[in-house]
């Protein structure tokens, strides 16, 4: 930041800048500058990053975000981590399925219903027509 844009900044004249570089500056601009320095790494990654009025300006062109965007952009990773989790969860479970102990018991299983209403259907009491496939009275006798 230059003397001009700082003082800008700090609605103060360029000369108490200049002042303030030669001299001292108020403990208030020196945490200030503090928490300004934090804000972006000075590092390779971060270069051409910058805030301006609250939004983050990125090196892209016309690319910026406010607020609220990054933390939509931080709540997409959670869900997104949350579904990796959940996918592999039911990675797992299908494989389990997928096994041919599962498959023979499952197979199993379906043959005993299928027999099950083989039986029911071969019962008197279920006939075609709603009526008996035999009489009952002439098993009686």
């Amino acid at each position: 930041m230059d003397s001009h844009s700082a003082s800008i900044h700090f609605d103060v004249t360029e000369r108490t800048v200049r002042n303030w570089w030669s001299l001292s500056c108020p403990s208030w601009v020196d945490k200030y500058v503090d928490l300004y320095q934090r804000s972006i790494p000075k590092t390779k990654e971060w270069d051409g990053f910058k805030f301006v009025n609250g939004r983050l300006f990125t090196p892209y062109d016309k690319l910026t975000f406010a607020p609220s965007e990054l933390m939509k952009i931080f709540y997409d990773r959670q869900f997104n981590r949350l579904d990796r989790v959940e996918r592999q969860k039911l990675r797992v479970q299908v494989a389990e399925l997928r096994s041919d102990d599962e498959a023979k018991a499952i197979r199993e299983e379906i043959d005993e219903m299928i027999k099950t209403l083989q039986k029911v259907k071969l019962s008197p009491i279920v006939a075609p027509e709603l009526v008996y496939a035999e009489k009952v009275r002439n098993k009686r006798k």
